[in-house]
């Protein structure tokens, strides 16, 4: 879907009133997000996020971490795309990609699932807290990035994961405080059919994200895109 500026102006003006909400607070003016795009690539891809009128920011997205942290008004829609030049109406114009709706929380981690190998194929956006509250050391998020239902239990804690959900859980430890038994399951004609068992790490100075997708080549099969994001001085 491409726009021109011109209409963009007149939108964002009108979509501001809607964007920008009424805050007392610098801190609640504003928004610190990282972003992260899936499924895994090499190096990060390049996207723009729209942050007012005829304005984006540049962002560079990796797969294996999270980016750098940008701080942005506060909006009631993320709006991702590419500036381009409209040959027909001979000006510059801005090509969405995605977009959705931020959280409420002045920290976010953005998730951004590609429906393709690149960023033009489109994807859909969904943005979590962030803050040490919320996902913080010890804690494992779980995303369902395939077309089935997901399972599993993670320590003593079971969690069930349809298509698109996401969940974070905090586990209880065994093996010396340091591991927790993941077991994972995926349904097949109304059957939960396992496909990994195993002791992970876990530690307070890190939190763990999960992603489960379908390979590539094979549909039939559920693989796992796993890493661990090692907590800064400000969490």
């Amino acid at each position: 879907m491409i726009f021109p500026l011109s209409t963009i102006r007149v939108t964002m003006a009108a979509l501001l009133g809607i964007f920008v909400l009424p805050c007392s607070a610098q801190e609640q003016e504003t928004m610190r997000l990282q972003f992260m795009t899936f499924p895994m690539v090499m190096e990060p891809l390049e996207v723009e996020l729209l942050v007012g009128e005829g304005k984006t920011v540049i962002l560079k997205i990796p797969s294996n971490e999270f980016s750098e942290t940008v701080r942005v008004p506060r909006m009631a829609s993320l709006v991702f795309g590419k500036t381009v030049f409209d040959e027909k109406e001979k000006k510059p114009s801005f090509k969405i990609y995605g977009q959705g709706k931020p959280d409420e929380a002045s920290k976010q981690l953005v998730l951004l699932i590609r429906k393709g190998g690149t960023m033009v194929d489109g994807f859909e956006v969904r943005a979590i807290s962030s803050d040490i509250k919320a996902f913080g050391g010890g804690k494992l998020l779980f995303v369902n990035a395939t077309k089935v239902s997901i399972g599993g239990k993670t320590g003593d804690k079971p969690f069930a994961l349809k298509t698109g959900a996401q969940a974070i859980i905090k586990p209880k430890l065994e093996a010396n405080g340091r591991l927790t038994h993941v077991e994972f399951f995926y349904a097949r004609e109304d059957k939960a059919v396992p496909f990994f068992s195993a002791m992970w790490p876990v530690a307070d100075h890190y939190r763990g994200l999960v992603f489960f997708y379908h390979d590539p080549n094979n549909e039939n099969k559920i693989r796992i895109h796993s890493f661990r994001d090692f907590l800064g001085a400000d969490g």
